[in-house]
């Protein structure tokens, strides 16, 4: 019985391994730290673009929140993992738990910062669901009655917003949909909101 469990063990870590990359050490999701606290070495990408830190609000050692470059409504930010992840099948348990446990910590600050009652959170989890930019992330969207006609019509928004993107960032690498000062000042008042 002994040895049957400790192969199990062992054929239950290899399969582990196959199917998911390790992350190296475990991962105390209370650790967080803000911009001020990122070091000036931190970096971001988002795909195949590299991220303005003066973007990124809030970051976990795995995921990160960042305002977006064309947001459907005040407030309409994004969570990523930090590691450059296409599928959201592709990431790992502690990715998958991280990812989520930052956009409800980011949803419920950013939700009250702008005296929103609702929140949509989405992901577009391949190029047929709509997604623009090879990399998981979720759109976290701060919602107040009427902002849209009709409810569900923030899907239908959101898969133009990242077509438009799409094109956007493929004909122009130099991001000019909202200047990096107007980012940078929207991702400084959401960094107070982390008390860091």
């Amino acid at each position: 019985m002994l040895k049957l469990q400790v192969s199990g063990k062992a054929i239950l870590s290899t399969v582990r391994c196959r199917r998911q990359p390790r992350v190296s050490g475990k991962v105390n999701f209370s650790s967080v730290r803000c911009r001020r606290q990122m070091s000036t070495s931190s970096s971001f990408v988002f795909g195949p673009y590299k991220i303005d830190p003066r973007e990124v609000f809030y970051a976990t050692p795995l995921s990160y929140a960042m305002v977006n470059l064309r947001p459907l409504l005040p407030g309409h930010v994004l969570v990523c993992p930090r590691r450059l992840v296409p599928r959201f099948t592709d990431l790992t348990a502690d990715e998958t738990s991280d990812l989520w446990l930052t956009a409800q910590k980011v949803g419920s600050r950013i939700e009250t910062f702008h005296n929103a009652t609702s929140l949509t959170l989405a992901i577009q989890d391949g190029p047929q669901a709509g997604q623009s930019v090879p990399h998981v992330h979720i759109h976290v969207l701060p919602r107040k009655g009427g902002d849209f006609e009709k409810n569900d019509e923030i899907y239908d928004a959101i898969d133009e917003k990242e077509k438009e993107l799409k094109q956007k960032l493929d004909l122009d690498k130099d991001r000019v949909d909202r200047s990096i000062e107007e980012m940078a000042d929207e991702a400084s008042q959401y960094r107070s909101l982390f008390d860091c």
